[in-house]
């Protein structure tokens, strides 16, 4: 198993998840309407029309939300403020662009799916169905570029315990290797990853004795991959 397949895909998507559930957004009026602020606001949200009713509100058309290096683009957006919450609906998409330095390469990372949700106050992240995240890197230098494709029915990220879950129809996908089953979970805690249901993972893998590139498969109900010591082992 190639340790991009799964390193790059958790810990991109962690933080993601985790940098967007930080994000506190209040729709409570100012004290003081005209009062400029002093410094800038950690999140921007624009839309055609908002409608404020019982505590939330409903943003539609050309929805667009802002912070740091995070776009979230939807055409319909629900936002709570207590509890806080939001629900991205109507083709949403998140991207996040970062520069990595001590790997010299940015990363971009693309989230598409049928709706997704962030929960604040629970530190829960929810995206489905039919989601798609790709992740490129390219080196700053422009020598070398990779990319890895997930798709799966659900996906769902937890804050506290920085656990990633994908399930139904897992798809893992990438230059020279490729993934399937029926559930992914990563668990930062133990830098495991763990590819359950009729689980199968090919890519290649280079041959010291004859020095070429040559395929290797795991099969199993179960294909667990430390992402510390790069061993993976199926069941």
């Amino acid at each position: 198993m190639k340790k991009h397949v799964i390193i790059l895909l958790v810990t991109t998507l962690l933080c993601i998840s985790l940098s967007v559930l930080a994000t506190e957004i209040s729709f409570e009026p100012a004290s003081d309407t005209f009062h400029i602020p002093d410094t800038k606001p950690d999140i921007v949200i624009t839309a055609n029309t908002m409608l404020v009713k019982n505590g939330i509100a409903t943003l539609e058309g050309d929805v667009k939300a802002t912070r740091a290096g995070d776009i979230l683009t939807c055409n319909r957006a629900l936002v709570s403020n207590s509890p806080r919450w939001l629900l991205a609906s109507l083709t949403p998409r998140l991207y996040r662009r970062e520069t990595v330095p001590e790997q010299k390469v940015v990363r971009e990372t693309n989230l598409e799916a049928r709706c997704i949700f962030f929960d604040s106050d629970k530190g829960r992240f929810n995206a489905s169905d039919s989601v798609n995240v790709k992740i490129e890197e390219r080196s700053w230098d422009l020598a070398t570029y990779s990319w890895v494709v997930v798709t799966a029915d659900e996906m769902l990220g937890f804050r506290d315990s920085g656990r990633l879950i994908f399930s139904g129809n897992v798809r893992i996908k990438d230059k020279e290797s490729f993934g399937r089953g029926h559930r992914l979970d990563y668990l930062k805690e133990t830098s495991t990853a763990i590819l359950t249901g009729d689980a199968m993972v090919e890519t290649l893998e280079l041959n010291k004795k004859t020095g070429k590139m040559e395929k290797r498969r795991l099969e199993g109900q179960k294909i667990t991959y430390n992402t510390d010591t790069k061993e993976a082992v199926s069941e």
